[in-house]
């Protein structure tokens, strides 16, 4: 269904991150972490990203995406997260780690992946990573929000929701 290497997101796609996000976000004074990106403040990106990091150590996989990607050839991850916390969370797992060709985080996004030019150019990243693995298969990508499932279709990925994989779907 996802091919042999797929595109996915992190929290809530391929890991469940236990952040208090409401807490983080108060103690930051913003509504939405992205808010970060207007104010620059590397003080503040620093407190979120060991926030990820913690929850990383302990977070639980979404058990169908882990089955799936723990059966494919190699897989990339787009990500708003900090690429240190996913690197924590994928250390955990070494069949997750092994096939992990790219991950591409916040760090590298350098910009917020809700917007749309930041999210098509991580994308281009993850497509690139995994092109001699997924052959002349299209490219999947995996989410859990509207917003980046339209986003990868548009630039042309096939999108699966994330819940359309779990076995009471």
């Amino acid at each position: 269904m996802l091919g042999p290497a797929p595109v996915v997101d992190f929290d809530g796609t391929l890991a469940h991150l236990p952040v208090a996000w409401d807490d983080l976000r108060g103690r930051l004074h913003v509504v939405r972490i992205d808010e970060i990106w207007r104010s620059g403040d590397a003080d503040k990106w620093a407190i979120v990203r060991d926030a990820e990091v913690d929850a990383a150590q302990r977070a639980s996989p979404i058990e169908p995406v882990r089955a799936i990607l723990e059966q494919s050839t190699a897989f990339a991850v787009l990500s708003s997260n900090s690429e240190l916390a996913i690197s924590t969370f994928l250390k955990r797992f070494g069949v997750l780690e092994s096939r992990t060709a790219i991950v591409v985080g916040r760090e590298s996004l350098a910009g917020p992946k809700r917007d749309y030019a930041v999210f098509a150019r991580g994308l281009a990243r993850c497509v690139d990573a995994t092109a001699s693995a997924r052959a002349d298969d299209g490219v999947v990508y995996v989410g859990d929000t509207d917003w980046e499932l339209e986003f990868a279709r548009r630039l042309g990925a096939h999108a699966v929701d994330v819940e359309d994989l779990s076995p009471s779907s």
